[in-house]
């Protein structure tokens, strides 16, 4: 699949009250937390669409209060990660 490339009219962006810098990485966060809720995307996707590690990724979706997908042994493994690395 090749990539994909949004992009949101003059109009629209001028309205956005935030550097253009700002406001493309904000539009991305907003962008990847809705896929990953949808269970579009896995951690890993969203960790790498979002230039970040896996650990940061899974603190990333805790600060804006999502859930981590995954069954129980999963989300243990993840929990005792966070754990060893604080």
């Amino acid at each position: 699949m090749e990539s994909i490339l949004l992009q949101i009219p003059p109009e629209i962006a001028s309205q956005i009250k935030l550097p253009p810098r700002r406001a493309k990485e904000l539009l991305m966060k907003e962008f990847v937390l809705r896929l990953y809720e949808e269970g579009i995307i896995t951690t890993g996707h969203g960790a790498q669409l979002l230039k970040m590690g896996r650990l940061a990724f899974e603190q990333f979706l805790a600060r804006h209060h999502t859930a981590i997908h995954g069954n129980a042994d999963e989300i243990i493994d993840d929990m005792a990660n966070i754990d060893q690395a604080l």
